[in-house]
């Protein structure tokens, strides 16, 4: 797995008498299937590149999209970054050049100008980088920015971006339908990612210090030279996308004493365990000691190697590490190693749609409700911070913002989640429809809402859900006509284009519940719902190009009637059969204000007790003390009092004595 360090420290004064000689970031979008970018990297692109960055006249950074060609390795290894800096720029044809933040046209003459014009400038800042790779393959990068003594420049909106750019990338055959195998200056990894980070701007003449650390993942070895690696660093404004500066600096071997560890989980539902990994080296001695503090409140929490923590509050945690060998020691900091999030509404609403390319669509589609009706909803940004306040639509009681795909465990959390897709921009890149089947396997309710659909669909989603086959692209011109009773007509915004229907088995259960031509067999939208399962539902186009009104009213009914709550993991509450086990489920929700529900199974009649006690273990409900029948049990917890952490224990003793007494244990958080 891999983990980043980041950290900052004001260091002392530091005296220049003039601004710093800026050097120009080139910074080129491309794909292993795109011709014209072949055709001027062989005519001329490699060569002057090559001698610019030889001659320390350039910072070179390569992005890889996945147009023309999909499979592009260099974008499937790092998509997220690759997304996210296409999404910057708009990025919409390759090849693509931004020099020190501006578009610049793909001829020589025009590169050369832009550089030259870039390099006779002057910046307000040094860039000064030590990139050091440990034994184990720890990457460890420090970054020091000095600003100019005399520098006057109000700043807004300014990051600090690195990437770990591999100098030549080489494949035994080209990799893509343009023919190269070879290529120079591509993006690995950005550290901590693509969004860069916010540093604290030194005062004129001062300097501050940049910490961050990578633990490659076996993947990334499998693929990258790690002989090869350079590190590039940059500070852009992300508004005005002007790069102040720039500066490079090869991996180079280390030896010395260097505190380093990874997480098993860096995100997760509160309350959730995680376990630390050291991957601390050794300088002239061994490591003799650890001291960690998981919470940054300079108190030391453990002492060994491999400790684990239970994060139980709502966060973001920083982490320490500090390993000494009886001599010398040194110590890691991680802002934000670990965040904990808790779930507020019972559905939750998946951003992929990049604000970026369709700011009024996208404002007036949340603020009108349209993909939720008059429901409360939590918010999950697959593109981060959009700048986007998605609590100004007072039903957004959660707005989750990361550039990651959602863990397993908060997925789970909800039991009705739509997912709002729109295959541009990087969405698709944290989609799993593997992670979605098992998700509905399991009692959860997902309504997939997206343009370019088939791209959602594995052949197993398709096989369960009854899609039998799935149209090329086609353009919503008018309207998408509702089959289903309870739906309206679908009125179409302009532009509904690249959108894919379906054509689904209704003997295997799949309903049709819009058309785009009512004389086709081919659906725009359909569901299905197997027993001991939860609701798939499909609409085709793109979700925030439908009326909002209509598109609130349709949601609403979805969510109301067909994505009924069914937790996950209590499938046999939908069916007659006994439950063939004894079973405490989770409560839900979790965290919960002003109650919660706790669910159990019993298989056969028995003496139950359903007992809640607070952290200190002093009793505080009976919710249950008496003979119950064999099937499927609920129970509302509702306390008074202040927020806190519970413990429901269910004791059982079953008439039928070919079954066990049963005892189980759950975890519950009133937060107020």
């Amino acid at each position: 797995m891999n983990k980043l360090l980041l950290s900052f420290l004001l260091t002392g004064l530091v005296i220049s008498a003039s601004a710093f000689p800026k050097l120009s970031l080139l910074e080129r979008f491309t794909n292993s299937g795109c011709a014209p970018c072949a055709s001027i990297n062989n005519s001329w692109y490699n060569s002057l590149t090559g001698q610019m960055v030889a001659n320390g006249t350039i910072s070179h950074v390569i992005y890889n999209v996945d147009w023309p060609q999909s499979n592009d390795p260099m974008f499937l290894l790092n998509s997220a970054d690759n997304n996210t800096r296409r999404g910057l720029y708009g990025v919409n044809s390759v090849p693509w050049i931004q020099i020190n933040g501006a578009n610049t046209s793909t001829s020589q003459a025009a590169v050369e100008a832009a550089v030259n014009s870039g390099n006779a400038a002057f910046s307000p800042f040094k860039i000064e980088i030590v990139a050091e790779k440990f034994s184990n393959n720890v990457i460890s990068v420090n970054i020091k920015i000095t600003r100019d003594s005399s520098d006057v420049t109000t700043f807004t909106a300014t990051r600090l971006f690195i990437a770990l750019t591999e100098r030549i990338v080489q494949y035994a055959s080209p990799p893509g339908s343009n023919g190269e195998r070879i290529f120079f200056n591509v993006t690995r990894k950005m550290l901590p990612d693509a969004k860069g980070t916010s540093f604290e701007i030194p005062a004129p003449g001062e300097s501050v210090t940049a910490d961050l650390m990578y633990i490659p993942t076996e993947n990334f070895l499998s693929k990258v030279s790690m002989d090869s690696i350079r590190v590039v660093a940059f500070i852009q404004n992300t508004s005005t996308k002007l790069v102040y500066q720039s500066a490079y600096e090869d991996l180079r071997p280390a030896s010395r004493l260097n505190s380093a560890f990874a997480v098993n989980k860096s995100l997760g539902a509160a309350p959730f365990e995680v376990s630390f990994t050291d991957y601390s080296t050794q300088g002239a001695s061994a490591i003799t000691s650890w001291e960690w503090d998981f919470n940054n409140d300079g108190t030391v929490d453990a002492t060994v190697p491999a400790p684990s923590y239970i994060y139980t509050d709502e966060g973001n945690y920083t982490v320490s590490l500090k390993v000494s060998d009886g001599t010398a020691s040194h110590t890691r900091i991680i802002n934000s190693a670990v965040t904990a999030i808790q779930t507020r509404a019972d559905i939750l609403v998946v951003n992929g749609i990049e604000r970026a390319t369709y700011p009024t669509e996208f404002a007036n589609f949340y603020l009108n409700s349209g993909p939720f009706g008059e429901f409360e909803v939590d918010v999950w940004d697959l593109f981060g911070n959009q700048d986007f306040d998605y609590k100004l639509n007072e039903q957004v009681q959660g707005a989750h913002y990361f550039n990651r795909a959602i863990p397993d465990d908060i997925l789970k959390k909800y039991p009705r989640v739509i997912w709002l897709g729109n295959n541009y921009g990087g969405d698709i890149a944290f989609y799993s429809a593997a992670q979605v089947l098992d998700y509905v396997q399991s009692g959860g309710n997902f309504l997939l809402a997206t343009r370019q659909g088939q791209d959602f669909f594995s052949s197993q989603l398709m096989q369960y859900t009854g899609v039998q086959s799935i149209s090329g692209l086609t353009d919503f011109t008018s309207t998408i006509f509702s089959v289903a009773e309870g739906l309206q007509d679908m009125p179409v915004l302009p532009n509904n284009t690249r959108n894919q229907l379906v054509l689904v088995d209704t003997t295997a259960g799949a309903v049709p519940i819009f058309k785009n031509d009512m004389a086709s067999a081919w659906s725009a939208g359909f569901r299905i719902k197997k027993d001991s399962a939860g609701a798939f539902i499909y609409i085709a186009g793109r979700p925030y190009r439908y009326n909002n009104d209509i598109s609130a009213m349709n949601y609403d009914y979805i969510i109301r009637n067909w994505m009924t709550y069914t937790p996950a993991g209590t499938g046999d509450q939908t069916t007659d059969a006994l439950p063939s086990e004894f079973r405490l489920e989770q409560n839900y929700p979790n965290p919960f204000n002003p109650s919660t529900v706790i669910r159990f199974s019993l298989p056969s009649a028995s003496s139950v007790r359903l007992v809640v006690f607070n952290a200190l273990g002093e009793q505080v409900a009976v919710l249950v003390n008496s003979e119950l029948s064999a099937g499927n049990h609920e129970s509302v917890f509702a306390p008074l009092g202040a927020s806190g952490i519970f413990i429901y224990t269910l004791e059982a003793v079953p008439a039928d004595k070919s079954f066990s007494p049963f005892r189980g244990s759950g975890k519950m958080i009133l937060m107020k």
